[in-house]
C-alpha cells in the first residue's frame, strides 16, 4: 500500500492545482483507478428526482464506458441517500450474492460490474455532492480495509477540492463581473464625452446612435422621436451596410401610446430577446418585421421639463439576442446622458439667440443714437434756413415797396438795376425755400427711422 499512499499524495497535489471542477473530477478517477488497480472508477453526481449522472470516468480497455450515463434509481434515493450523507460506505465483493435491490442489480449488470466500492463525496458543509465508485468488472473482488480507508480519504480530498473550485469559480465570476462593469463604465464615460461634444441636436443624436451600435455590437441603432399621437419618426440612425436605411421613416402604432408611453415616461426600458415570443401587440410585431428586427432594446430619452423626447433603440436583425443586464444598464445610462446633452444644446441655442438678439438690439440703439444726432443737426440747419428765409422774404417786401416809390423819382436805368437786384434776391429766396423743404423732408425721414428702430428694440426686449 506504500505505492497507493504515494499516489494518494500525488492525487492531493494534482487535484488542488486544478481550477475547474471537471479537471478535478477527471484527475481524481484516474488517480484512484491507478492507485487501487480497479477496472473502473467513476464520480456519480447526484441530481434531483432520483436521477444521477456519471460526470467523470477512468475505465480499463474492454469494458463499457459509462461517461454521461444518467441513472434513474428510485430505490437508491429512498433507501441510501440519507445514510450516504452521514458518511456511509458500501463495499460489495460480489453483486450476485449481495443483498441489493433488483433495480440496483440491473443497473450494475448493464455496466458489467461484478464488485464495487462506494464512498460518499461530501463538501465541507456536509452536503452530499455525489459518490466515488470503484468497479471491478473482470471478476468479484474482496475489498481490503486499507483500500476502503484510502478511498474514503481520497473522496474527502475530492470534496474539499470541489468546494475550493466552486469558491474560486465564484470569485472569478465576481471579478469578471467587476471587470466587465469597469469596462462598461469606461465605455460609458467615453460615449458621454463624445455625446456632450455635439454642438447641435443633429450632431448629438448621430453621435449617440454611432456609439450605441459600435459598443453594443448590434446591427442597428436609431433615435425614434415622438411625432404625435401613436406615432414617431426615425430622425437618426447608425446601421450595418447590409441593412437598408430607415432614417426618416414614420412609424404608426395604435397600441404604442396606451401600452408603453407611460412606462417610458417613468424612465422604464424594454428588452426583447425574440419579438415573436415577446408580449407585444401584433401591430408592433408587424412594424418590427418590416424593418427586419428580431430583437431590440429600448430606453427613453427625457428632454427639458421632464418631457419624453423620444427613444434610443438598438436592433438585432440577423439573429435573436439575449440582452445582458450590463448592456441594458449601459444603454439606459446613455439615454439619460443623451437627454442631458439635448437640454444643454437647447440652452446653448437659446443663449446664442439671446446674444444675437442683444447684438441686434445694440445695433438698433446705435442706429437710434446716430439718427437722433443727425436729426438735431438737421433741426439746427432747418432753424437757420427758416430764419434766413424769413429775413429774405421781409427784405423782398421792403424792396418791392421801395421799387414802387423809386419808379417816379429815378430814370429807367436806375430802376432796371434795382429790378436785377430784386430778381437775384428772389432767386436766392427760392433756393433757400427749396433747401428748407428738403431739410423738412429729411427730418421727417429721420423721425420715421427712429420710430421704427424703437419698435424693433421694444419687440426684442419683449421676446
Amino acid at each position: 500500500m506504500s505505492l497507493a499512499v504515494t499516489m494518494f499524495t500525488n492525487l492531493i497535489s494534482k487535484i488542488h492545482d486544478c481550477a475547474q471542477a471537471e479537471d478535478i473530477l477527471q484527475a481524481s478517477v484516474e488517480s484512484v483507478k491507478q492507485a487501487l488497480g480497479c477496472d473502473r472508477a467513476v464520480i456519480y453526481s447526484l441530481q434531483a428526482q432520483n436521477l444521477g449522472e456519471i460526470v467523470a470516468e477512468a475505465v480499463a480497455p474492454g469494458f463499457p464506458t459509462t461517461m454521461e450515463t444518467t441513472i434513474d434509481d428510485p430505490c437508491f434515493n429512498a433507501r441510501y441517500i440519507d445514510s450516504y450523507r452521514q458518511g456511509r460506505i458500501s463495499a460489495i465483493d460480489n453483486i450476485q450474492t449481495a443483498r441489493i435491490t433488483p433495480c440496483h442489480l440491473e443497473n450494475l449488470e448493464k455496466l458489467a460490474v461484478k464488485a464495487n466500492l462506494v464512498v460518499p463525496v461530501l463538501l465541507p458543509d456536509h452536503e452530499l455532492y455525489g459518490l466515488l465508485i470503484l468497479h471491478q468488472c473482470s471478476a468479484p473482488r474482496i475489498w481490503q480495509q486499507a483500500e476502503i480507508t484510502l478511498s474514503a480519504q481520497m473522496a474527502a480530498q475530492i470534496g474539499w477540492a470541489l468546494d475550493n473550485a466552486v469558491r474560486w469559480s465564484e470569485c472569478r465570476k465576481i471579478q469578471s463581473s467587476l471587470d466587465r462593469q469597469k469596462h462598461y463604465d469606461q465605455l460609458l464615460t467615453t460615449a458621454t464625452q463624445k455625446i456632450h461634444q455635439g454642438n447641435t441636436r443633429e450632431e448629438v443624436l448621430q453621435i449617440a446612435t454611432t456609439q450605441a451600435q459600435t459598443i453594443l455590437e448590434c446591427d442597428r441603432s436609431i433615435i425614434y422621436a415622438i411625432a404625435g399621437q401613436n406615432s414617431g419618426k426615425i430622425i437618426a440612425e447608425s446601421t450595418l451596410s447590409a441593412l437598408s436605411p430607415i432614417k426618416g421613416m414614420t412609424i404608426a402604432d395604435p397600441c404604442f401610446e396606451s401600452d408603453y408611453i407611460d412606462n417610458y415616461r417613468e424612465r422604464g426600458v424594454q428588452s426583447i430577446d425574440n419579438i415573436h415570443e415577446a408580449e407585444i401587440s401584433s401591430s408592433g410585431v408587424r412594424n418590427l418585421v418590416k424593418i427586419a428586427v428580431k430583437a431590440d432594446l429600448v430606453v427613453p430619452i427625457v428632454g427639458s421639463h421632464n418631457e419624453l423626447f423620444g427613444l434610443l433603440v438598438v436592433h438585432q436583425c440577423f439573429n435573436y439576442r439575449n440582452w445582458q443586464d450590463m448592456e441594458i444598464e449601459w444603454l439606459r445610462r446613455v439615454g439619460i446622458q443623451l437627454g442631458l446633452a439635448l437640454v444643454k444644446v437647447q440652452f446653448q441655442e437659446a443663449a446664442a439667440e439671446m446674444k444675437s438678439s442683444l447684438k441686434r438690439a445694440g445695433m438698433v440703439k446705435e442706429t437710434i443714437a446716430t439718427a437722433d444726432t443727425q436729426m438735431h443737426q438737421v433741426k439746427e440747419s432747418l432753424t437757420g434756413s427758416i430764419q434766413t428765409l424769413d429775413e429774405a422774404k421781409h427784405l423782398m417786401r421792403l424792396l418791392s415797396h421801395e421799387v414802387v416809390l423809386l419808379t417816379d423819382r429815378f430814370s429807367s436805368e436806375d430802376i432796371n438795376l434795382v429790378r436785377i437786384i430784386a430778381k437775384k434776391l428772389q432767386g436766392n429766396t427760392e433756393a433757400a425755400t427749396a433747401k428748407t423743404v428738403l431739410l423738412q423732408s429729411e427730418l421727417a425721414n429721420l423721425e420715421t427711422t427712429i420710430d421704427s428702430a424703437i419698435q424693433v428694440y421694444k419687440s426684442r426686449r419683449a421676446n
